[in-house]
């Protein structure tokens, strides 16, 4: 083994930091993002259009709308209405579920794991199982084969 070259477990170029760009050039690319998906939708749209055509859209407009080039009132006063009482059914219902829910967990309380499990799992000793459960921010410290051999507490003003 060549001792004076480190080994290199995880390539950082696998990972894609994109807050250490430049705010430009992620500006940049979220336009040319918006620009693509606008396009892409731009596609489709003679699609949905045939399918509407084809569903009865446009008849459904001329025929709601435009009939004899008047408007009906019943219909302009009535789909008001309508959307109105749909959307305050919908509210009550919804509120009616948050009141008689409120508060209630309906899960089963979970055990809590014992100290020996932890330490068993983790191929840890019990001391360590015990230092790890105590401390808020920690860093673990592992030998060659991924077993924890110790650990660094950090104090939260450290961020």
């Amino acid at each position: 083994m060549n001792a004076a070259k480190p080994t290199r477990r995880y390539d950082s170029r696998l990972i894609r930091k994109s807050r250490q760009q430049p705010r430009l050039q992620r500006t940049a690319w979220g336009f040319v993002t918006i620009a693509f998906w606008a396009f892409y939708f731009y596609l489709w749209a003679p699609l949905i259009t045939a399918i509407s055509w084809l569903l009865g859209g446009r008849l459904a407009f001329v025929q709601l709308y435009e009939y004899k080039q008047s408007v009906d009132p019943f219909i302009v006063i009535a789909l008001p209405v309508m959307l109105v009482c749909c959307s305050v059914l919908l509210i009550a219902w919804a509120e009616y579920n948050r009141m008689r829910f409120a508060g209630k967990d309906r899960r089963n309380p979970r055990q809590d794991v014992t100290l020996e499990e932890i330490a068993h799992n983790l191929g840890a000793s019990p001391a360590l199982a015990a230092q790890l459960a105590n401390g808020k921010a920690v860093t673990l410290h592992m030998d060659d084969h991924a077993r924890p051999v110790g650990l660094t507490e950090q104090s939260l003003t450290d961020r």
